[in-house]
């Protein structure tokens, strides 16, 4: 997480998406790190996302790290398609290892291109496959290869400016958000 948390370079004050967070432990551990940062964490699980799961996972790391944690915590479900998030407010959206379980990812990604500002920035942290058609040993869904989420996040409206690689073959990909989405 410590990488990640050097790559994501919040500020504080900062207002963050986090799409597919389930119940929000590594967002949660960011703000511990990183003062008055505001998460919506986002899912389609109603069961791992709520605020139960959120308060439980904010006990756990003060308790942890002996020290209370700033941070603001709104749980939101989403469907497959839509965030539910909304327009024109999140600095950044990170997409931890979960673009690879969404069937269409396309849609979702076209719906975080709205919930973005302007300048702000996506980061898409994912497993990349070492072959075309490479299953995800944890949830038996296809991995990207590198190409292929390049292309996807092309489509949709974003510019891949930097990759950083990290252990087992994860990559996170940092983005330019793109006025216009190419048709």
């Amino acid at each position: 997480m410590q990488k990640s948390l050097s790559i994501y370079n919040f500020q504080p004050n900062e207002t963050i998406a986090s799409v597919g967070a389930s119940g929000g432990l590594w967002e949660i551990w960011f703000a511990s790190q990183v003062e008055n940062l505001t998460f919506y964490l986002q899912d389609i699980d109603p069961l791992n996302c709520n605020q139960e799961e959120v308060d439980y996972g904010i006990k756990y790391y003060e308790k942890l790290l002996q020290k209370p944690i700033s941070g603001k915590f709104i749980p939101v479900i989403g469907t497959q398609s839509a965030t539910n998030l909304p327009q024109s407010t999140f600095d950044k959206v990170l997409i931890i290892n979960s673009l690879h379980e969404f069937e269409i990812p396309e849609l979702i990604l076209q719906d975080i291109h709205k919930i973005l500002k302007s300048n702000g920035q996506l980061f898409i942290e994912e497993q990349i496959a070492e072959f075309s058609g490479e299953i995800h040993e944890g949830c038996g869904k296809r991995l990207f290869t590198e190409n292929e989420l390049t292309e996807i996040l092309k489509k949709c409206g974003f510019e891949v400016s930097n990759r950083h690689f990290k252990d087992d073959g994860v990559v996170i990909f940092e983005t330019k958000h793109l006025e216009i989405i190419p048709s």
